[in-house]
């Protein structure tokens, strides 16, 4: 099911913002609302911003202007079964990235990729998988 924002996802809670960012792949806005006390993929905020960046400049350098957003779970017994995400594909290259976001009382507490995802509904069409872990981390980073 792809997620209507302004249905689903409530935009009065820092998580509901997350997602409505990183459906428009505003990196800034992203570092702005996501919490420096926690880790992110076991980065520290500021190098997980930094890879996140870079996953991101790798859907618009593939003519995306936004990620269309469909609801789902890991799907691996042996990892984070079962743990609610999303998957984020892009408007023209359906290239995509599974993220497992944990949110608690409507504030995100981790993200992190998932490689075995399921969506809720079948016939989503996904190209290549983007992946934050291999983006490059940069020293010079604004954030």
């Amino acid at each position: 099911m792809q997620i209507e924002i302004s249905q689903k996802i409530d935009l009065k809670t820092q998580a509901g913002a997350v997602i409505y960012f990183l459906q428009r792949m505003d990196i800034q806005m992203i570092n702005d609302l996501l919490d420096d006390k926690y880790t992110y993929q076991e980065f520290k905020k500021n190098i997980f911003i930094q890879k996140l960046g870079h996953a991101l400049d790798e859907f618009l350098s593939s003519g995306d202007t936004f990620l269309n957003c469909y609801t789902g779970f890991c799907n691996a017994e042996n990892c984070n079964y079962k743990c609610a995400g999303f998957s984020f594909i892009g408007n023209n290259s359906k290239n995509y990235l599974d993220l497992i976001i944990d949110i608690k009382d409507g504030v995100v507490q981790d993200i992190y990729e998932c490689t075995i995802f399921k969506n809720f509904v079948g016939g989503v069409e996904k190209n290549r998988r983007i992946e934050i872990d291999k983006s490059e981390f940069r020293l010079s980073s604004p954030f």
